[in-house]
């Protein structure tokens, strides 16, 4: 069995025994708090920062055939999971904050819960011009009306242990959160420190 597959299934094994929550916990009155949003769509999720002309950025991670080019499967699924292949992130416009439930413009798949938390405004816009730095310099871009997001390369490869919810993680972590947990899937369990 190639080690990858070795890789994959430990990791499924150990995550299965300890629990597979995110466990998030968020910093106390951060400096110029300002709020934002984790989507949760069940399998995966999305990041929702304000921006500065009012709105609201939605920024989602994943494999970039799969999302961007909308070649879905379970071959498909299969391959991006077992092997490295092209990662990409997606941003869109949120027309309104992801609170109350019901269908949100600028989500179209739909979502389980949007969870909203406070975070230092300098780290939001840290993260953002960081993510939005990847679409400045991309070559290649493609929107995906099914999402609602345009995509564009990311430079590390999408596989089972480098995937949509641990990059999640790490956008959370830099925006100041500290993330314990297997982050293989999408299931946060938000507390306030």
């Amino acid at each position: 069995m190639p080690l990858r597959i070795q890789l994959a299934l430990l990791t499924i094994a150990v995550a299965a025994t300890s629990g597979c929550a995110n466990h998030v916990t968020v910093p106390e009155d951060p400096a110029s708090p300002t709020r934002a949003y984790l989507v949760n769509h069940g399998r995966h999720a999305s990041l929702v920062l304000p921006a500065p002309d009012g709105q609201w950025q939605r920024y989602s991670h994943g494999e970039w055939r799969w999302y961007a080019l909308d070649e879905t499967g379970p071959w498909r699924a299969i391959q991006a999971i077992l092997w490295p292949t092209r990662a990409t992130i997606g941003r869109g416009i949120v027309s309104r904050p992801p609170e109350g439930g019901g269908p949100i413009p600028g989500i179209p798949e739909g979502y389980r819960e949007a969870i909203p938390f406070q975070v230092s405004q300098y780290r939001v816009t840290t993260l953002r011009q960081r993510l939005d730095g990847y679409f400045d310099t991309a070559k290649t871009r493609q929107y995906q009306p099914i999402y609602a997001l345009e995509f564009v390369p990311y430079p590390q490869d999408y596989w089972f242990l480098h995937q949509s919810n641990e990059v999640t993680a790490d956008w959370l972590r830099a925006l100041g959160l500290e993330v314990r947990g297997p982050t293989l899937f999408s299931d946060w369990d938000f507390q306030s420190n």
